[in-house]
C-alpha cells in the first residue's frame, strides 16, 4: 500500500493516508511536476497507461506524480523522473511549488525542468508513450493533456523557467 502526506492550505502535513483514499476523497496532496525539454526547444509529453488512477489515457506535459509520505519533493523529482522516463543523470531545476484544485484533484505542486536529449526507457505500467512538442501545439491539443500538467508548464512559464520553444 502507497501511502501519502494530506496536506492543509498551507503545505504542512495533517495526516498520512492510503493513496487510494486520497485519491477517492479528493484529498489535499504534494506532486511533482518535472518538465523535461529537448535541446531542439521540443517538450518530451507523456502518453498515460490507461490503468492509471488519475486521467488515464491522457497526455501529459510533465512527468512526476504523487510525492510519497516522508518524502520531500526533490526526492519525489528525481524518482519520478527515473521510474517513468528512464533519466538518471540530469540536472533538475526547481522552480518552487503551486497550489491547484478542481473537481478531479487538489494538491500543491513542486516544479521543475530538466534538458534531456539522452534516450528513455518507459516504465510500461504508466507512460503508454512519448512524442516530442512544441508549445504550439501542446496549447492547440489542450484537451487531450490533464489539466494539472498544463497548469504546471503555465507557472513554469510564468515564472522564468529557462524554455525554449524553437
Amino acid at each position: 500500500m502507497e501511502w501519502v502526506d494530506v496536506v492543509d492550505a498551507d503545505d504542512q502535513v495533517v495526516r498520512v493516508a492510503p493513496r487510494s483514499e486520497v485519491r477517492r476523497g479528493n484529498l489535499l496532496h504534494r506532486a511533482t511536476y518535472i518538465l523535461v525539454q529537448r535541446s531542439s526547444g521540443r517538450i518530451v509529453v507523456q502518453r498515460r497507461t490507461l490503468t492509471k488512477d488519475f486521467c488515464p489515457g491522457m497526455l501529459d506535459v510533465c512527468c512526476g506524480g504523487v510525492v510519497t509520505s516522508g518524502e520531500e519533493y526533490d526526492e519525489s523529482a528525481r524518482r519520478e523522473l527515473a521510474e517513468e522516463l528512464g533519466v538518471e543523470q540530469a540536472s533538475l531545476n526547481g522552480f518552487g511549488t503551486f497550489h491547484s484544485e478542481c473537481e478531479l484533484y487538489r494538491v500543491w505542486g513542486a516544479l521543475y525542468h530538466c534538458i534531456h536529449d539522452g534516450p528513455l526507457v518507459l516504465q510500461a505500467e504508466e507512460v503508454a508513450a512519448v512524442e516530442e512538442m512544441t508549445l504550439a501545439e501542446i496549447r492547440a491539443r489542450a484537451g487531450e493533456f490533464t489539466p494539472d500538467s498544463l497548469i504546471a508548464l503555465e507557472q513554469l512559464i510564468a515564472r522564468g523557467a529557462p524554455l525554449s520553444f524553437r
